[in-house]
């Protein structure tokens, strides 16, 4: 029902707007090669390019880290091979090989995120490996009826053709992550959950905001009074740890990393010549999944490195504003078009975000406060607009004059000419 279609793409377009952190499958059945690489762009390799500075930080107060007493980090620009434009950046430790992949409108793409990267960064000895998953989202059909006789049933790794998205059972954070886990690893044998890093009571409250604020911001864009309308929004985060044995028989760790945000969107209206139509669906979505793959010996050094990881890897702030400023029009052009899925689209989606995006600058900017939250850390702005995520156990932040930044727990290590930062 192209109606429904029309109240996804609002509803969506909403949920949009919150691109929190951390597939395109070759057929819809297996989501697998998305997840752990994807399949639809030539692999860009970044290099260790200087983008414009470095972070440096003092780990000798981080509960995590290694005893080693500095860690310096490149900030590598993710560029989309076949569009030209920035579209993400990696904060990695200098030496590491970054490779970046943009997938258009492919098997998992919906018109909320017509677009998808993943970024793979690796140590020079292969014994660290990180990776960023982008934005997806799904949905999940609970019941859709006109008079009592149902007109759609829910089938994972089908598209919805009403909200032109892959239809997907729900998961939350710790099911996505186990997800992850048991299906996205080739190669990998006796997968092994180890532990979960714990989410704390305030943190749960600010999720739980979030949730309420969700629910109220997109009900003022629908029609409670003629029946449509989202009765319950959840947000979940988690953060969980696997022992596996890779393909050569070498003991490593899993930790995958995300956060997720669900609703439940219902529709029941009655009209003359109709009926009464009763639609309840799931419309669910992974902001941001972030992974460390590491030999066993070596896990002190790959959580340290994770953390700046995931603290500072994500899409530009660009890439995430025509996302939602163009949802619509590519739900339009595609129910134009008389399209079931997006697939046909890509050269119009390609070709709407170049020029969406030709000659403006890639910024970063700040996440949601919840998210800072539960991954313990700060946020800074630094000179240039851009925001740096750091580990709350660092005291002292500072910016120096080539741009990188500085952590440090000791108030007689101030760099010369740096600037001293106050969390936001």
């Amino acid at each position: 029902m192209r109606r429904a279609g029309r109240i996804a793409a609002a509803v969506s377009a909403a949920i949009s707007v919150m691109i929190a952190m951390p597939v395109h499958a070759s057929d819809t059945g297996d989501i697998s090669s998305f997840l752990s690489g994807g399949a639809g762009g030539a692999m860009q390799d970044t290099g260790t390019a200087e983008p414009g500075g470095n972070i440096t930080g003092d780990q000798s107060g981080s509960s995590q880290a290694s005893s080693s007493s500095a860690q310096s980090l490149n900030m590598v620009t993710c560029t989309d091979s076949q569009t030209g434009i920035n579209v993400a950046r990696a904060v990695v430790p200098e030496g590491y090989t970054v490779t970046s992949e943009t997938t258009w409108c492919g098997a998992i793409q919906s018109p909320d995120y017509p677009a998808e990267v993943f970024i793979d960064a690796r140590s020079p000895d292969g014994s660290i490996e990180l990776t960023y998953e982008s934005p997806v989202e799904f949905v999940q059909v609970l019941n859709a009826s006109v008079n009592g006789m149902q007109f759609m049933v829910h089938q994972d790794w089908t598209i919805s053709t009403d909200y032109l998205m892959m239809m997907l059972t729900y998961m939350n954070s710790q099911q996505y992550c186990d997800y992850v886990s048991q299906n996205c690893m080739p190669g990998a044998s006796g997968m092994t959950f180890i532990s979960e890093k714990p989410v704390s009571e305030q943190s749960q409250q600010l999720m739980q905001q979030s949730s309420q604020q969700k629910l109220d911001e997109i009900n003022q864009l629908l029609s409670p009074e003629n029946g449509i309308y989202v009765d319950y929004v959840e947000t979940t985060a988690a953060e969980r740890t696997y022992r596996y044995t890779d393909p050569y028989g070498k003991s490593k760790y899993l930790v995958v990393s995300c956060v997720g945000q669900a609703l439940r969107l219902v529709e029941s209206v009655s009209s003359y010549g109709m009926g009464e139509t009763n639609i309840t669906n799931l419309i669910w979505s992974i902001p941001g999944r972030y992974c460390l793959m590491v030999d066993e010996d070596k896990y002190d050094e790959g959580m340290a490195v994770f953390e700046s990881f995931c603290t500072n890897t994500t899409i530009s702030d660009q890439f995430k504003k025509a996302m939602v400023d163009l949802s619509q029009t590519i739900m339009t052009t595609v129910a134009n078009a008389r399209a079931t899925t997006i697939s046909s689209q890509a050269s119009y989606v390609q070709d709407t975000f170049s020029s969406e995006l030709s000659g403006q600058d890639d910024t970063y900017s700040s996440m949601e406060a919840w998210d800072d939250a539960i991954m313990d850390r700060n946020d800074y702005t630094l000179s240039s607009g851009d925001s740096v995520k750091v580990d709350t156990s660092y005291d002292y932040v500072y910016e120096l004059s080539d741009g990188s930044v500085y952590a440090t727990n000791s108030a007689l290590d101030e760099p010369a000419g740096g600037t001293l930062l106050y969390a936001n």
